[in-house]
């Protein structure tokens, strides 16, 4: 390979890698809140892969869960749909808008899907249902704060990255913390499908489940409201600018950050597979 065309390529690839970083829960969160909902409405993995294979990338199902992040945000030039993956909830008790929040998004993607079609828009609905539920249950994007966090300035274990074989970042904040580090450490090498298994246990349908919470035509604005008070008592509780985090913050007694992200993510895939199949187009 010319030499030009070898330094190009490689380029290329930083570049994928530092966009794909940088994505809301990272693409094993979302690929594992997928894998989740996967596997509990496995009847209609047959009937949404077939409409997801009209996207540009693979259309397996659980990648698809990551396909706004790492498709249409590359392309998004104006970043139009950077405030889709958030509603800013405040702390205050002040009024919230949300404009093009989440909270707006979510319901009308899900109306695209009952419309059916099994084109191009329907399989695109769908990636942004499996990704906005996964942004959904990341406490910070649902919280006002200093822009969900990504103000907020830390460590974690001693370094301004998720491990040390990450270019440390001067920037390096709260939010990316919750998006990656957290996942990362609570999959410990394992796969998104492997991690999904690990996280289901015995649980083997989404009906019935109390996940679910109380019946709703909007459920997912009381989802936000658990999200974002996890966000107040959790993610940001009592915590100092510039602030290394360690075991006393990501693992606590039990109840640390690591056990919120474990717990989100299970729920993030458990209402994902509801909000999937009630939503689905019928034949």
């Amino acid at each position: 390979m010319p030499a030009i065309g070898k330094y190009l390529l490689i380029f290329l690839l930083m570049i994928c890698v530092s966009s794909s970083s940088a994505l809301a829960w990272g693409g094993l969160g979302h690929r594992t809140v997928a894998a989740i909902a996967l596997l509990l409405i496995p009847e209609k993995a047959a009937k949404i892969e077939a409409i997801l294979a009209h996207l540009e990338m693979d259309g397996d199902f659980v990648d698809a869960g990551a396909y706004p992040d790492e498709f249409i945000r590359d392309h998004d030039w104006g970043h139009k749909f950077d405030a889709w993956h958030f509603a800013a909830l405040p702390d205050d008790g002040t009024p919230f808008v949300c404009g093009e929040c989440l909270l707006k998004v979510l319901p009308a993607q899900l109306a695209i899907m009952r419309q059916g079609g099994g084109g191009k828009a329907e399989a695109v609905a769908i990636a942004w249902v499996e990704d906005l539920v996964g942004d959904l249950h990341q406490p910070l994007r649902m919280d006002a704060r200093l822009r969900g966090g990504s103000l907020f300035h830390v460590s974690y274990r001693g370094i301004k990255a998720c491990d040390d074989f990450t270019k440390k970042d001067p920037k390096f904040n709260l939010l990316k913390v919750w998006d990656d580090c957290l996942v990362e450490e609570l999959a410990a090498g394992r796969d998104p499908k492997t991690l999904a298994k690990d996280l289901l246990g015995d649980i083997k349908t989404y009906k019935g489940r109390p996940e679910l919470g109380h019946a709703s035509r909007h459920p997912w604005l009381a989802w936000a409201t658990e999200s974002h008070a996890l966000a107040v008592s959790v993610a940001f509780d009592h915590l100092q600018e510039g602030a290394d985090l360690e075991d006393a913050y990501i693992l606590g007694d039990g109840n640390g950050a690591l056990g919120v992200v474990r717990h989100q993510l299970l729920l993030a895939g458990i209402r994902l597979a509801f909000l999937l199949d009630q939503n689905l187009a019928k034949p």
